[in-house]
């Protein structure tokens, strides 16, 4: 009992205990929130993307792991102007986009879907394929999302980055051969 401390003590506390980064995680959250309220987008962005700044990485944590407040705060940053901020923040989109398809789909408008709907920066040709498959068939195994409009673009994004883009493993051509006389 002594070797969790004060998770010990009490049930009220059970809650605080089981996910310790929580409470920073929501503080986090709210702080960025607060900022937004008093300025706008992009003196958010330029904050986050400052030097030493560890609040964007621990908002894009927050976001691939579908908190839906990061979600939906990571989604209207990836509006600002700041391109470094926009891009990291598509990033995260699009980790977050492969756990909670539906939910980010759903803060999404028609033509940031597409957008959104790739592979992340990060990954290699072979990870993005893999990927790229399974969030397909995620899309084709869920009736919701199979027939919404998003959905539907989103899947149609994603088939064609597989089939037509550098994702693609292509075969060398096979070599010419030559003319008979």
């Amino acid at each position: 009992m002594a070797r969790h401390g004060a998770c010990a003590f009490g049930a009220w506390l059970a809650l605080a205990c089981a996910a310790p980064g929580a409470h920073a995680a929501d503080a986090l959250v709210a702080d960025l929130e607060q900022r937004l309220s008093r300025s706008d987008v992009d003196a958010l962005n330029t904050y986050l993307t400052a030097k030493g700044s560890t609040a964007m990485a621990s908002l894009h944590r927050q976001t691939a792991a579908c908190q839906r407040a990061a979600v939906s705060l990571t989604v209207r940053l990836s509006r600002g102007r700041h391109a470094r901020a926009a891009g990291e923040h598509g990033d995260a989109l699009r980790i977050a986009a492969g756990r909670c398809p539906g939910y980010v789909l759903a803060l999404l408008t028609s033509i940031e879907v597409p957008r959104l709907c790739t592979s992340a920066s990060t990954w290699g040709a072979a990870t993005a394929a893999r990927e790229l498959r399974r969030r397909i068939a995620d899309i084709d195994a869920d009736a919701s999302l199979r027939a919404s409009p998003r959905g539907q673009a989103c899947r149609a994004a994603y088939h064609d980055e597989l089939y037509n883009t550098r994702v693609v493993v292509k075969r060398a051509p096979a070599p010419a051969r030559p003319a008979s006389s």
